[in-house]
């Protein structure tokens, strides 16, 4: 009896974690390291492109600002990636954007994003891109700010 009891509080110990990583645990918005990263993007509509930033801790990995027309973020973590869901509002109607996060924000981070347009604009119903951040160092002078990165 006792034995049944110990290996029923084992299989519950090591389940119940397993179906409270895999239903999401809500986790806030991750915060890049202040400086100077490189980012690049890949979306059908602009191709690839690559260029240079200086991210603060409040631009919003998700929407770029803290957007008033944007609601609150639904942040989940399961595993080692995060699931960001946020809707927006705008003149041309209801944006939701849909995104997975990887990386240590520190030193890396990959966002692949879904955006849902309702109504669709220009007939386009969504869209989707992948960005790729590398930090590149704390600090950041006027040349790197919102340039084509350069090749090195």
């Amino acid at each position: 009896m006792k034995s049944a009891a110990i290996l029923s509080l084992s299989v519950g110990l090591f389940i119940l974690p397993h179906f409270a990583i895999a239903e999401g645990v809500t986790v806030p918005l991750p915060v890049r390291k202040p400086g100077h990263w490189q980012i690049t993007t890949v979306a059908q509509s602009i191709g690839m492109k690559t260029f240079d930033a200086c991210l603060t801790e409040s631009d919003n990995i998700v929407t770029g600002t803290e957007d008033p027309n944007c609601g609150k973020p639904d942040v989940k973590r399961i595993h080692d990636e995060i699931f960001v869901n946020v809707v927006c509002k705008t003149a041309n109607g209801t944006q939701k954007i849909s995104s997975l996060l990887t990386g240590d924000f520190q030193t890396w981070y990959r966002s692949i994003s879904k955006v849902t347009f309702d109504p669709p604009q220009d007939g386009v119903p969504h869209m989707g891109a992948t960005i790729d951040g590398k930090f590149i160092g704390p600090t950041c002078d006027e040349k790197t700010i919102e340039q084509p990165a350069t090749k090195k």
